[in-house]
This record gives C-alpha cells, sequence and structure tokens, in this order.
C-alpha cells in the first residue's frame, strides 16, 4: 500500500512539473485580465490567422506562437512592461509565455482562452 502511495505521488509531482512546462507564466482570473486590458496592457494572441479572423480581444497584437517569426516579433516589445497572452485554451499560451520568460521578460500571464475573456467582458473585434 506504501509502495503504491509512494508511485502515485512521484507520478503526480511529474504531471505537475510538465503542465507548468507547457502552461508557463502566471495566470490570473479572467476579471483581472478584462481590467488590464482596459487599462492599456499589452495583449497578444497567439492562436492561428482563422482563429484571429473569427474574433480577438480588441487591440490585442497576433502572433502565432508556432510561426517562425514568433520570437522576433515579440522582441519588439518592452521586456519591462506586463504581457497578457490567450489562445483558445490556454495551453498555447501557456507555449507562448514559457517563451516570452525565456527570452527575459519580466511578467508574462497566461490569460487562457479567448472565449473566457470575452465572457469576463474583455472587449471584442469580429
Amino acid at each position: 500500500m506504501t509502495r503504491t502511495l509512494a508511485v502515485v505521488a512521484v507520478f503526480a509531482v511529474v504531471g505537475f512539473v510538465a503542465y507548468q512546462m507547457l502552461t508557463g507564466g502566471a495566470s490570473e482570473p479572467a476579471e483581472d485580465v478584462v481590467a488590464a486590458i482596459a487599462d492599456g496592457a499589452t495583449v497578444v494572441d497567439v492562436r492561428t490567422d482563422d482563429e484571429y479572423a473569427g474574433g480577438h480581444v480588441a487591440g490585442a497584437i497576433h502572433a502565432n506562437v508556432f510561426d517562425d517569426g514568433f520570437e522576433q516579433r515579440m522582441a519588439s516589445l518592452d521586456r519591462t512592461e506586463p504581457v497578457y497572452l490567450y489562445c483558445a485554451s490556454g495551453v498555447r499560451s501557456g507555449r507562448a509565455a514559457a517563451v516570452l520568460e525565456g527570452m527575459g521578460f519580466e511578467r508574462v500571464v497566461n490569460a487562457g482562452g479567448f472565449d473566457d475573456l470575452a465572457a469576463a467582458g474583455a472587449p471584442v473585434d469580429r
């Protein structure tokens, strides 16, 4: 029984670490992100072109995290200012957050999914 619990604990820790690696950046409640957006925060939509064209947070910079030029586009942002990233669910924005953290950005927030932000009142362009 003790051995089984130890194995489960190890898998739980490994799973948690893997999740953190895939979903980098700090996280905040959608309502706090919406307030930051209203205050003029830098917001980056890391989804595909088609997803962005279907609707996005008003004023969001569009930079697909899987495009070759993603890091180059992000290099023009102020690394001392907070950057809020979102995608459809939070996984790709987590990946983008890890990239920005690796580039030396001081405050990166994985804002999660577009639908959650829109439901929380983020201004949307369609």
